[in-house]
């Protein structure tokens, strides 16, 4: 639960950087945590107290912030937060992340001239 917590944190802290009107202070992300923990269902099952606590801390933080931000803005807060607990979990790997952000590598001439031919060119 503090995992996610820390994971939406930083995607709101990184949002600064797309807008510098989007500066979230800790102590009100703090308090959008604590709001979600008093109305999330309670439940004697550790696992299910656990999964209701994310599911409304993550939905709670995300439709308070998401009120604050441009319509244009929305869509990558919610790629940042939805790709952030993917990768925390594992669904995503760093390698796919990386080709994601920063594309293949150029092949320099040295190395096509070591590649095999194309046999159906």
């Amino acid at each position: 639960m503090a995992i996610r917590g820390s994971l939406i944190y930083f995607v709101i802290a990184d949002m600064g950087r797309i807008n510098d009107m989007y500066q979230n202070s800790l102590q009100f992300v703090k308090v959008l945590f604590n709001k979600a923990i008093d109305a999330s269902e309670k439940a004697d099952n550790h696992e299910t107290r656990l999964s209701n606590l994310m599911d409304k801390i993550t939905k709670i933080i995300y439709s308070n912030i998401s009120r604050g931000l441009f319509e244009k803005d929305k869509s990558i807060y919610s790629f940042l937060i939805a790709t952030s607990i993917d990768r925390n979990a594992g669904k995503i790997v760093q390698n796919s992340w990386n080709l994601l952000l920063r594309g293949t590598a150029t092949i320099s001439e040295e190395s096509k001239k070591k590649q095999p031919p194309n046999p159906f060119p």
